[in-house]
């Protein structure tokens, strides 16, 4: 059965933010989450699903309670655009890096290709120089 894409996109973000803030274990993600999965990074390099998982507990373990905002979704054919920001609080270890209490609102967004009830590729991007700012690992 095939659902809305962009309804499937909000869903991932809902469930992002449910293990974020420990109501939800990683695994829920398989819900809308194909078991083919890549997510190609922005430095080239690509993960699957269980490297994508691995990816959001260390944010669940450094920021957990984030939330994400959706701020538009654009589909068209088996492609959704998604422009987001995203607040979270350094209160846990991330990348090495001690809490230090710092809020931190990044902006993000990213394109997303589903096909039937699943996502089968994801292209993300985010500020993440405002992120190791945020956990003291890079200074300007």
């Amino acid at each position: 059965m095939s659902v809305d894409p962009k309804t499937l996109v909000r869903t991932f973000y809902s469930i992002t933010d449910a293990i974020a803030a420990g109501t939800a274990p990683a695994t829920a993600l398989d819900e809308v989450l194909a078991e083919s999965l890549v997510v190609h990074l922005p430095d080239g390099s690509s993960v699957d699903r269980e490297g994508f998982r691995a990816v959001g507990r260390a944010f669940a373990q450094g920021f957990p309670g984030s939330v994400h905002t959706v701020e538009d979704l654009i589909a068209e054919g088996d492609r959704v655009v998604a422009r987001l920001s995203w607040r979270g609080t350094h209160s846990g270890e991330f990348q090495s890096a001690p809490p230090t209490g710092t809020v931190i609102t990044l902006a993000e967004s990213g394109i997303m290709r589903v096909e039937g009830d699943r996502i089968v590729e994801f292209w993300p991007l985010f500020d993440s120089l405002t992120l190791m700012m945020g956990v003291g690992i890079a200074k300007i």
